[in-house]
């Protein structure tokens, strides 16, 4: 649970690119932006490139860019609905009501699947390795994100 002192937040249809060292949001947040109390959602981005900036102190529940994502070749593509398989992963909803029915490149990954798609899996972890078929930005933020429901089940 990050302390910032100061930067800048996206909303998670904002953002087009993550950096190592970014932050994505797993829970909401309320900050303060241009002096009114704002609430943001998971899958929002605390970065030097995003255009909302922080005024106040906050501690947020989030986690730091790494480099544990792995990029899967898609075998396949499949129109539908994210498919969330833990309940406990509210940054899968966030993406879910983002995306709604939309068309996804999915692969056969290994491990345990986590988010999938009419049954395939998109997002997948094994140890403390996630996988990921479908490049796009936010479904990227919502691999990353699964590192903070991981790391606090240790």
């Amino acid at each position: 649970m990050p302390y910032i002192l100061e930067g800048k937040i996206c909303r998670p249809h904002e953002v087009n690119l993550l950096r190592t060292g970014d932050l994505i949001v797993v829970k909401p947040v309320t900050v303060f932006v241009r002096g009114r109390s704002q609430v943001f959602s998971p899958l929002s981005v605390i970065s030097d490139e995003c255009t909302h900036t922080i005024t106040t102190p906050i501690w947020v529940d989030a986690v730091r860019v790494g480099d544990n994502v792995r990029m899967v070749e898609p075998v396949v593509e499949v129109e539908g609905e994210l498919e969330i398989l833990s309940h406990e992963f509210l940054p899968g909803f966030t993406a879910r009501e983002l995306l709604g029915k939309s068309r996804f490149k999915v692969a056969s990954s290994p491990g345990v699947p986590i988010v999938t798609v009419r049954g395939y899996p998109l997002i997948s972890s094994s140890g403390k390795e996630i996988y990921l078929s479908d490049d796009r930005t936010l479904l990227l933020a919502l691999a990353h994100s699964l590192t903070y429901f991981l790391s606090s089940s240790e």
